[in-house]
């Protein structure tokens, strides 16, 4: 686990930007405070802070070089089969230096090549360079647990930024399949009137092909490696404000260059934004969260998960994609599904418990948790259990976590936030996530890894098994809101007109608008804030549609004939899991120096889970019923069977009380006019205030998260280095 950082020269008047490099990982410091370590040659600067995990000696030390002196190589995350491909390594003749993972996975590339992706069962983002073909290959691990940005500086005259996918195609036509080279709508009753005003029309824009970079080479320079290769650790000039839409060059350094890192501030910290993108923006306002592979600040971009991008000076640089979730349910429940999902279960734990620091877990009060907590357990009776909860009644799931812990014989360390200090670290947080995600839950999160990096590296946690078992109560559809699935649009408009004239808040209402609008346009994902119509009275600019997203992954879904579960957990694990979900878990958990490991996003349980048949999620009336099945061997009833609670957060409770002046604060002096709609922003919230059953809370925090955001990077009100976020450029690291 660690921070990773990289430029290459792609034309021939540029040399990678040390300096910059320095910085960047200067920035990314709480990643990786054990080591740091850097290698440089006339073509490439890699860079790398390590959090020791495996293997805790200076033979884990990177940049790591390959036996044959060829490849160099830079890794955050962790190979669990490092044992199994570390043996067959040893079968092969193979002497490794180290006891860890980051060698096996470099030697297993020297050995395959890019095929290595298809072997690894883990969390990663790496970069490996070839010192002989001057090539550089990065991959994403398939659900984008560890995260990879990156960014073209433009060509003369160009902006650096063409759309989702600037850098390559992606789509599934190029599925595992490398270039060649080298080794180896919205929501019922959206009706356009929620404030005042008309929704602006939208279309989604088209997807572009990859501009190819300059050819030529640099002049040569002697490659180095190690500490004593450190770069210069003086700080880049800080950018020019954000244009007010599309985005704007990188004036400093001349020529084309390729910039990766761990996080999207290590690309462009506060009062270095080059622009904001306004379509982005539409789509974060209604995802809660910016869906990759888009970023809200071009030229940025996200590596998408199951992606990899192969990068050369003089060449261009292409990303491809070399996996996607395939889901092929079952025709009809099978007795021997709990039993599978039980042993593939046990095998994922024990794979996830490799590990030579001190390693815990988050537990609540559902199943997830429960059940990594009990199979971890019986590896290690010791275990440490972490949770926290709220002093407000129904949002502290405490009581139940300590019942399970003490069910299970570990040991249970709570923690209770105050509203005081939910806020008072409001803008950390918002600053380590990089990008604005409205997901209220992020902030329970950074607050539990706080309270178990103090005793352990490392903690297993539930997150995906939501997505892969059938979690989420939205997946129940009514049968006669399946019928209306095979309705005609003429058979609909009866249903719609009727759903109008029913008031807010009236039963029937919402069955007969979900009814009458098809499910690819009434569910984008869990999170579903603004409605298409909704964005239109809130964004001042942009064009984009919340569709623009999901309906490739329809079309996929319709393609395999998937059913109404299959299609909806589809949806998730390409929006949900890969833009909220895994972000919130990476960026609260390393913002401590802690490692989060999920079990439950393992190739070998995704084989399981993507063979369920529908009953096997939703049956029974309730979720998860296989895994609830499974588990019920290991945990006391009471834990199998709870509703999911999820890290509950009374945000809706502290606005009308004593956040609403905070709230009403943030959105007057944030300087987001040419953004959002200030006055539309503070009726909404006047609304809230005054119980309108049209306003949710949710609505609100998109638009403060936005807000405080805006302060933080935009308008450099909080300065990170000032507040002890990040260390002064220069420090002692």
């Amino acid at each position: 686990m660690c921070g990773i950082v990289g430029c290459l020269a792609l034309s021939p008047e540029a040399d990678p930007d040390q300096s910059w490099v320095a910085t960047a990982t200067q920035r990314i410091g709480h990643r990786g405070p054990d080591d740091e370590g850097f290698f440089t040659d006339h073509d490439v600067a890699l860079a790398y802070k390590r959090l020791a995990i495996i293997d805790l000696s200076q033979a884990g030390h990177q940049p790591m070089r390959s036996a044959d002196g060829r490849f160099w190589m830079i890794f955050n995350g962790e190979i669990y089969n490092y044992v199994e491909l570390g043996a067959e390594l040893r079968n092969q003749g193979v002497a490794l230096r180290s006891s860890g993972d980051s060698e096996v996975l470099l030697e297993t590339y020297a050995r395959i090549g890019k095929d290595v992706v298809h072997r690894l069962r883990g969390m990663y983002a790496f970069a490996i360079w070839d010192t002989w073909t001057r090539e550089l290959f990065c991959a994403r691990d398939p659900f984008g647990i560890k995260p990879f940005y990156y960014c073209l500086d433009p060509e003369p005259g160009g902006t650096g930024h063409r759309g989702r996918h600037a850098a390559g195609p992606t789509g599934p036509e190029l599925a595992g399949k490398p270039p060649t080279g080298g080794p180896g709508g919205g929501p019922p009753g959206d009706d356009g009137r929620w404030l005042t005003g008309t929704p602006r029309p939208g279309e989604p824009e088209d997807w572009p092909e990859p501009r190819p970079s300059a050819p030529g080479r640099h002049a040569a320079r002697p490659a180095t490696g190690g500490d004593a290769s450190r770069p210069p650790g003086s700080p880049g000039q800080p950018a020019a404000g954000p244009a007010p839409a599309g985005p704007a060059a990188w004036p400093e350094v001349p020529g084309r260059l390729l910039r990766f890192a761990s996080e999207r501030k290590a690309l462009a910290d506060p009062g270095e934004l080059r622009a904001l993108d306004p379509d982005e923006l539409r789509r974060y306002l209604s995802f809660q969260y910016v869906p990759p592979p888009g970023t809200l600040t071009p030229p940025i971009q996200v590596l998408p998960p199951g992606h990899a991008m192969i990068a050369k000076p003089g060449g261009d640089v292409s990303v491809y994609r070399y996996w996607r979730a395939d889901l092929r349910p079952a025709a009809a429940a099978s007795a021997e599904t709990p039993r599978r999902i039980l042993a593939v279960m046990r095998d994922s734990i024990a794979v996830h418990l490799r590990s030579d620091a001190p390693l815990g877990a988050f537990l609540s009060g559902g199943i997830d948790s429960a059940a990594i907590c009990a199979l971890a357990a019986e590896h290690r009776p010791d275990l440490l259990t972490f949770t926290v909860g709220f002093e407000r009644e129904g949002y502290s799931e405490i009581d139940r976590a300590q019942e399970t812990a003490a069910a299970l014989g570990v040991k249970s360390v709570p923690y209770l936030i105050s509203p005081e200090e939910f806020f008072r670290f409001l803008p950390q947080i918002i600053w380590h996530l990089d990008d604005p995600m409205a997901d209220a839950a992020a902030v329970p999160l950074w607050f539990v890894a706080r309270e178990a990096a103090k005793q352990v590296k490392v903690v297993l946690s539930g997150e995906g098994s939501d997505e892969l078992f059938g979690g989420y109560a939205i997946y129940h559809q009514p049968g006669m809101v399946r019928a209306g699935e095979r309705l005609p649009d003429w058979g609909r408009a009866p249903l719609k007109a009727a759903a109008a004239l029913l008031p807010a808040g009236v039963k029937g209402k919402g069955l007969l608008e979900r009814t009458s609008t098809p499910l690819r346009r009434r569910y984008i994902g869990n999170a579903h804030v603004f409605t298409d119509g909704q964005v239109g009275q809130i964004a001042r600019a942009g064009t984009a549609r919340p569709y623009d997203v999901t309906d490739p992954v329809y079309d996929q879904a319709a393609d395999a004939g998937l059913d109404d579960v299959s299609t909806m957990q589809l949806v998730d694990i390409n929006t949900w899991l890969a833009g909220d979900i895994l972000v919130k878990a990476d960026r609260m958990t390393m913002a401590h120096s802690l490692e989060l490991r999920v079990p439950f996003l393992d190739r070998e349980v995704m084989a399981v889970a993507a063979r369920l048949a529908r009953e096997e999620k939703i049956g029974s009336g309730t979720t998860k019923a296989a895994l609830r099945a499974a588990m019920s061997e290991v945990l006391p009833p009471a834990a199998a069977q709870r509703a999911k609670l999820g890290f509950p957060v009374p945000i809706g409770h502290w606005l009308k009380g004593e956040a609403g002046g905070f709230a009403e604060s943030l959105l007057r002096d944030a300087q987001t006019d040419q953004w959002i709609d200030r006055q539309a922003a503070l009726r909404l919230l006047a609304k809230f205030r005054a119980g309108d059953a049209t306003v949710s809370w949710r609505h609100l925090w998109v638009l403060v998260v936005f807000s405080l955001w805006h302060r933080i990077y935009v308008e450099k009100a909080y300065d990170p280095v000032a507040l002890g976020w990040e260390p002064a450029q220069g420090a002692a690291r």
